[in-house]
């Protein structure tokens, strides 16, 4: 018969306490461990991928993916244009390339950004640098602007319009096909 050992309640609750203690200590390196052996799986799963293996783990694939449009969307960069119009800090004036600046003698059409750097409010006197000027942002990103048809560097309000106004158009013209004899 195998000896049994005999421990006291003190003895237990000791060894208990310093087990708790030693695997609080040990738990966070675990979870350390646990993360990078993660990352090295995710990393060997991406190679085995592009290699053109299929992946063992979706949940990972689906992660990395996620990762990878959190990233692109952070990256994201939509252009912002000048609408030439700007609105004075102080007395609210606003000023419109429309109308231009007839006491400065600024002819009409003329945006905000090339007005003369001495310019000033024509109400209250301020200078160009306490203007605060309207920008609107186009739809689409900054470095597809230069591709297409001319129609990425349309506002959204511009490109519905022209999408509805060709379609109305058409459709009256459909209309009139049946005017004829």
């Amino acid at each position: 018969m195998a000896p049994v050992a005999v421990l006291s309640q003190s003895s237990l609750a000791r060894g208990a306490g310093a087990c708790s203690a030693f695997s609080s200590r040990r738990a966070p390196q675990r979870a350390l461990r646990r993360a990078q052996l993660a990352r090295v799986r995710a990393e060997a799963e991406v190679d085995k991928a592009a290699a053109g293996g299929e992946v063992e783990n979706p949940e990972s694939e689906a992660a990395r993916k996620k990762a990878e449009a959190d990233r692109l969307r952070a990256a994201e960069k939509f252009m912002v244009v000048g609408t030439g119009e700007a609105s004075c800090k102080g007395c609210g004036y606003e000023y419109l390339p429309s109308r231009g600046d007839p006491e400065y003698p600024v002819a009409p059409g003329v945006p905000f950004q090339k007005l003369p750097e001495d310019w000033q409010c024509p109400t209250c006197g301020a200078e160009k640098k306490l203007f605060v000027s309207k920008q609107r942002q186009v739809a689409g990103f900054a470095e597809n602007q230069g591709y297409g048809l001319g129609t990425n560097g349309l506002t959204e309000e511009q490109k519905s319009l022209l999408i509805f106004g060709s379609l109305g158009f058409f459709f009256v013209l459909f209309l009139l096909g049946y005017a004829l004899p």
